[in-house]
């Protein structure tokens, strides 16, 4: 229900495409493009998302996603497709989690970019996007690998076609696009995620520990904040090259209102007592009343998509990773999520006689608590198994606290675990694998609350098994 009130929110006419670029060793050494708009146009507001954070949670004051499960940082060079990393980076945690290979790890850019504006309908007239289109792109129609269509760096001109202007909107498609894919990226295999979802910014930590991926954010970019090198006011390059960026001040502002633009990342840890001394508009430190410099606290960790020989070189999670302060997150930040993709792939078409049976449970599931509640459908035909799916009916004012484990004999498996964060319901087909054997005997469906507050019922459940 939520999803598909994002959905109808991001059909309204935007101007998009906010991403700012960077590729060089310091802010001074180069001049990084932007293009004008609003990056957050068509998310819906924080306060109509669901704060995933419950009342007794507790997190820990620095927390980290592991260094093995992101992909290397790369460059968006001169194009304004920062949203299409970000994605990207997302993307590739949620493979990397899932247990794919980090050689086998890096996705094309450049046909997500093709696939959002023409295979989705979003943002065919501008450069940018946002997360949740790009996932969601992702979603329906996949991703491919990097080699099958490589990124182009910069944007098309009139040298690859007469109507490439370089206009900031309103141009053809393929202009932002950089042509149609070649037979390569058509031909190449899909790699699809389950789903996606907007998330409220509050629930950034929530996610991280309990799913333990990345978090998508497109933000409104302060230029100074960034210490980006078009900013009209005095910029840092100590903190450039140390990957901080800090709240705006109210000089920041209203300077970078007047060229509006944006920018996104990926969030994977944070840090509670992080400091920085505060700046004013001139570039000063901002003193309390007893003279002593005042100092922002907290900061997210964050993966960028400017390079590793620039923008947090001296980072000291790797360079090219940042530091994103609190404030500015919750006050000009919106978040995105993906599910975990499962690498087993769609079973073969059943082949042989098909098994179908129901329960009709209508049981409590117990709040916070390991016992769960268990349904049983025994079974007195036989053959062999072949394949088996289930489709669960399950209400729950929280999915992300369900844990639901399907048993037969002496074989057991976890069909879902905590995904989906604070999503209603549970009303899903799974393609088991791993239960194999006779057909015959208890097949039981064990639904768990895994945390306390929220509550649901397990309606009913189907199971098809195919035997030979």
């Amino acid at each position: 229900m939520r999803r598909q009130l994002a959905r109808a929110l991001a059909t309204l006419p935007l101007f998009i495409a906010a991403c700012a670029g960077s590729d060089g060793a310091n802010p001074y050494d180069d001049d990084y493009g932007v293009t004008p708009g609003d990056i957050n146009a068509g998310a819906p507001a924080n306060d109509s998302l669901p704060d995933d954070n419950k009342a007794d949670a507790m997190y820990p004051a620095k927390f980290e996603l592991p260094k093995a499960e992101q992909s290397v940082v790369k460059s968006q060079g001169s194009r304004g497709v920062c949203s299409i990393f970000a994605a990207t980076a997302v993307l590739e945690n949620l493979f990397l989690k899932a247990g794919m290979p980090t050689p086998d790890v890096d996705f094309s850019e450049q046909y997500m970019q093709w696939s959002v504006k023409n295979q989705i309908g979003a943002f065919r007239n501008s450069e940018g996007s946002n997360v949740d289109n790009n996932l969601d792109a992702v979603v329906q129609y996949g991703a491919i690998k990097e080699a099958a269509w490589p990124y182009e760096s910069a944007p098309w001109t009139t040298a690859n076609d007469p109507a490439c202007t370089g206009e900031e909107e309103g141009e053809p498609t393929k202009c932002y696009t950089n042509g149609e894919p070649p037979m390569s990226a058509t031909s190449a295999p899909k790699f699809k995620i389950p789903g996606s979802r907007w998330i409220n910014t509050n629930s950034i930590k929530a996610h991280l520990t309990t799913n333990k991926t990345g978090v998508g954010v497109g933000m409104n970019f302060f230029y100074q904040s960034w210490n980006h090198r078009r900013s009209t006011i005095p910029v840092d390059a100590d903190l450039w090259r140390r990957g901080f960026v800090t709240y705006p001040n109210e000089k920041d502002k209203t300077e970078s209102a007047m060229h509006r633009a944006g920018h996104a990342i990926e969030i994977i840890g944070w840090d509670d007592n992080l400091e920085i001394p505060m700046r004013d508009g001139d570039g000063k430190p901002v003193l309390d009343t007893n003279g002593q410099p005042k100092k922002e606290k907290g900061f997210w960790l964050f993966k960028n998509s400017w390079g590793t020989a620039s923008f947090g070189v001296d980072h000291p999670y790797g360079a090219g990773y940042g530091w994103l302060s609190y404030r500015y997150v919750k006050e000009y930040g919106s978040a995105v999520v993906g599910e975990v993709p499962s690498l087993d792939g769609p079973p073969p078409p059943p082949m042989g006689m098909m098994h179908s049976y129901s329960a009709m449970a209508s049981a409590a599931i117990p709040d916070n608590s390991p016992t769960g509640v268990s349904s049983t459908i025994m079974v007195s035909d036989t053959g062999t198994i072949t394949s088996v799916k289930v489709t669960t009916d399950i209400t729950h004012t929280y999915r992300g606290d369900l844990k639901v484990t399907l048993t037969h004999g002496t074989m057991s498996k976890v069909i879902f675990d905590k995904a989906g964060g604070s999503a209603d319901d549970l009303k899903q087909s799974f393609d088991v694998t791993g239960i194999t054997g006779a057909l015959a005997g208890g097949w039981t469906l064990k639904v768990e609350d895994t945390a306390s507050q929220d509550t649901g019922t397990l309606n009913s459940w189907k199971l098809e098994v195919t035997t030979m």
